[in-house]
């Protein structure tokens, strides 16, 4: 969660993006919004471990693979 620079404030919610435009001049941000001040700001956008850390990403798409040949093996067995 990020900081507010105006009041240094940790109430920070994510606020939406005004326009596309605004959207691709703060690539790889997020427009947030404190509660304490109302101050609107860009920051850090949140990390997403599933999509970030290609660890899990790998042991889940294996996982998923892994799940559907057992599907498939005993589908295939009980014909």
């Amino acid at each position: 969660m990020p900081t507010c620079p105006r009041c240094d404030g940790t109430d920070c919610r994510e606020s939406p993006w005004r326009s596309e435009d605004e959207q691709r001049a703060h690539e790889g941000e997020r427009a947030w919004r404190c509660m304490a001040c109302v101050h609107r700001f860009y920051g850090p956008a949140p990390k997403n471990a599933l999509f970030d850390n290609p660890l899990v990403a790998a042991v889940g798409g294996s996982t998923l693979v892994l799940t559907v040949a057992v599907i498939a093996i005993l589908w295939l067995w009980k014909n």
